[in-house]
């Protein structure tokens, strides 16, 4: 519609009769509460033709009675285009809003709407249609809205029909096969006799059977099929509906396959057993094109327009979502498909042969795990099923050398060792053990590699010391250090990594048989835990000045440049990693506990130094995080604190910035200037990815917000003589 053509449209104008009307409307208490009101018409509606066009101008009833000469809306309709639009007189937007979306007042609600019937009877004849009124706008706005949507819709749904139309009929025995392979609940039927019945209906094998003393629901066997079933009484049994089972269909479907998945049940309504009927309703389809890239179709309401199949994976909170998310995918299979499409398109996949090894299975699944590994056609093919079944469980596991080349090369081992698979029927866990020995070249025996399996030990497990000891030697010393222990071996492998990790941690020499073997196992392990427990300090101090050398030497300097005093008040540089430790421990606060501050120190980003008493200087007061050129990030005292007694500290503090920026180098002013870019962009990244305090003083605050509050920038005086 041309919005300047509908623009020269006068809109039909309030005639004096509607204004009297609406004057002497006396509004009235609403059911919802005294704020709020009802008039007996809320709106009031005019309707014109012209041009081709239908104009309608509403009127609400609290704006005519205040002396409003304009419509509020102004409704054009064109039934040629099948199109309208609204025009909002008071902010001049166009709106594309239908008539009853439109944000009325509460009043319109409870309110009735006034239309002369001359103006009725015009929009009945313009719109041909039989409500009248609001209605017959309503009923056209809501009509092209659902032609246009369908027209959008149907682009979309086209496609899907032109693929669901490659589909092929259900073979003819479907219902039958279904009856004999996919339900599995069955029943014996029998006429009560005194002495017994001699004969019923089994529902599987649909014939008359020969039983003997058959008890209401007592599970038995079939004589005449072998099905298991259960004894019904045809006089006391009602209706039946067994559970909802799976059953899959696999067709030639141009220019590939279509699988199908159903859900299948029986139901034997009373007194007619032997009329069983199946039910079944397919719920998904995949196409699978000559590369077996694969097309899911699940069936839906799609939009609110009716069941059909719809394009992609079901995500909907209906039935059929429970069923895909919930329920088992194992199915029966149909078969008679199954030797040609296993001679052309399934030849190279391994499904014939996992179907034919599986009574149930979901091939879907399969597929899938075949297309991330392909290798798993091969091994099913070699007669190896449990690593079959442990690749199309979990596909990924499997790290595949080459994709060319033969089974054992693509295994990562050689022929002799995927015989040995074969014969041990192994899984990954076999297979890891038969890929170190070809790593390390060399040949373990079958019962070491079975004694470790049984210990659930892998390569993996024993990296720590494999470069030291055999396989054999490590075998026979955990056997050793097990005797007279009820720890398992897995158990005491654990130990014995522990114990070398804790052997390192205190710098001895882990490559020592004397060390790594130990006769005393758990004894040096005891030895080690109270150790580290009495020296928790001095051995954490170890491994920080390890990982961050540059730390030891910049913390005796420190004291020189940043060290000052006052009558009340020390400002102390630790000397040592230890002493910041023992800080942290003192004031109970995270400074020994994160090394982020320790690696702050290493890049001279920030320093951490203790204010002190002065007449107490060895008694933990406030610890500062301190940045090069005296701005303190942070002061707190114990448990992440900070006390009123800060304030008058913070004086000092200002006192002591203004001493330091005397002592500055070049080289110092510098790092001041790059310590203030990294806190800057440091707080930017934690609004940015909204990080908040977990736990303590100021649990759920944000972090950055937090360390903003406690930050001491300089003065501006300080600042300009720096």
């Amino acid at each position: 519609m041309k919005k300047k053509e509908l623009m020269t449209l006068a809109p039909p104008e309030m005639s004096a009769y509607l204004k009297k009307i609406a004057k002497q409307d006396v509004p009235t208490k609403s059911k919802y509460g005294d704020s709020y009101k009802k008039y007996k018409y809320g709106m009031y509606l005019r309707a014109k033709a012209e041009k081709g066009y239908l104009v309608i101008s509403v009127f609400l009833a609290e704006h005519v009675r205040a002396g409003a000469k304009h419509p509020a809306y102004v409704l054009y309709f064109d039934k040629e285009a099948d199109d309208f639009i609204t025009f909002e007189t008071d902010s001049g937007r166009w709106r594309r809003s239908m008539l009853d979306k439109i944000d009325w007042p509460p009043y319109t609600f409870e309110s009735g709407r006034y239309m002369s019937r001359q103006d009725i009877n015009l929009v009945q004849e313009y719109l041909e249609t039989e409500y009248k009124g609001y209605q017959g706008l309503i009923w056209f706005q809501r009509k092209v809205r659902k032609r246009r949507l369908d027209a959008r819709y149907k682009k979309i749904t086209d496609s899907w029909d032109e693929a669901m139309k490659l589909v092929p009929e259900l073979p003819k025995d479907w219902e039958q096969w279904l009856l004999k392979n996919v339900v599995t609940e069955h029943y014996l039927f029998y006429e009560y006799q005194r002495g017994g019945a001699a004969e019923g209906y089994c529902t599987h094998c649909g014939q008359m059977v020969p039983i003997k003393n058959p008890r209401y629901n007592q599970v038995g066997v079939c004589s005449r099929c072998g099905q298991k079933i259960q004894f019904k009484s045809v006089g006391k049994s009602g209706s039946i509906w067994t559970k909802s089972e799976n059953a899959y269909l696999i067709q030639r479907c141009q220019p590939g396959i279509v699988l199908r998945r159903f859900e299948v049940s029986m139901n034997i309504y009373k007194g007619e057993f032997q009329k069983p009927e199946i039910r079944f309703s397919e719920v998904k389809r995949y196409l699978y094109d000559e590369e077996f890239h694969k097309e899911p179709y699940y069936y839906g309401d799609f939009k609110n327009r009716g069941c059909r199949w719809i394009g992609g994976e079901c995500y909907g909170y209906w039935r059929s979502y429970y069923y895909y998310s919930y329920s088992s995918s194992q199915g029966k299979v149909y078969p008679r498909t199954l030797p040609d499409l296993g001679r052309k398109e399934l030849k190279q996949t391994g499904l014939i042969q996992w179907i034919q090894n599986h009574a149930v299975s979901d091939p879907e699944k399969y597929l899938a795990s075949w297309k991330t590994a392909p290798v798993l056609e091969q091994i099913l093919k070699a007669n190896l099923p449990r690593l079959a079944e442990e690749v199309e469980a979990n596909p990924g596991q499997l790290s595949v050398q080459d994709s060319h080349g033969g089974l054992a090369k693509k295994l990562k081992i050689d022929n002799s060792k995927l015989k040995r698979l074969r014969e041990a029927d192994g899984g990954m866990d076999i297979l890891v053990w038969l890929q170190q020995e070809k790593k390390e070249n060399i040949c373990l025996p079958d019962e070491l590699i079975s004694w470790f399996l049984q210990n659930g030990t892998l390569p993996k497990d024993l990296d720590f010391i494999r470069d030291r000891m055999s396989y054999m030697q490590i075998k026979n010393y955990l056997i050793r250090q097990q005797k007279g222990k009820k720890d398992s071996i897995r158990q005491v492998l654990t130990t014995w990594k522990d114990y070398l990790s804790m052997a390192k941690r205190v710098k001895m020499n882990v490559y020592d048989a004397i060390v790594y073997r130990t006769s005393k196992l758990y004894q040096r392990h005891g030895e080690l835990v109270k150790y580290i427990e009495a020296n928790e300090l001095s051995v954490r101090a170890e491994e920080l000045d390890e990982k961050y050398p540059h730390i030891h030497e910049l913390l005796p300097a420190l004291q020189e440049k940043y060290g000052f005093s006052s009558k009340t008040y020390t400002i102390l540089a630790p000397k040592k990693i230890a002493d910041i430790l023992e800080e942290g421990q003192a004031l109970h606060h995270c400074i020994d506990k994160k090394e982020e501050y320790f690696e702050r120190i290493n890049n001279r980003e920030s320093y951490i130094l203790f204010l002190r008493k002065t007449k107490k200087p060895d008694q933990p007061y406030y610890t500062l995080e301190v940045e090069p050129g005296g701005v303190i990030r942070q002061k707190r005292t114990e448990f992440d604190r900070q006390k009123d007694d800060i304030k008058k500290a913070s004086v000092f503090l200002r006192k002591w910035q203004a001493e330091v920026q005397k002592r500055l180098t070049r080289e110092d002013q510098n790092l001041a200037r790059k310590s203030k870019e990294t806190r800057i962009e440091s707080y930017a990244t934690m609004r940015k990815k909204k990080v908040r305090i977990n736990g303590g003083l100021f649990a759920g605050q944000f972090l950055a917000d937090v360390l903003e509050a406690d930050l001491m920038e300089l003065p501006d005086h300080v600042e300009k003589a720096a």
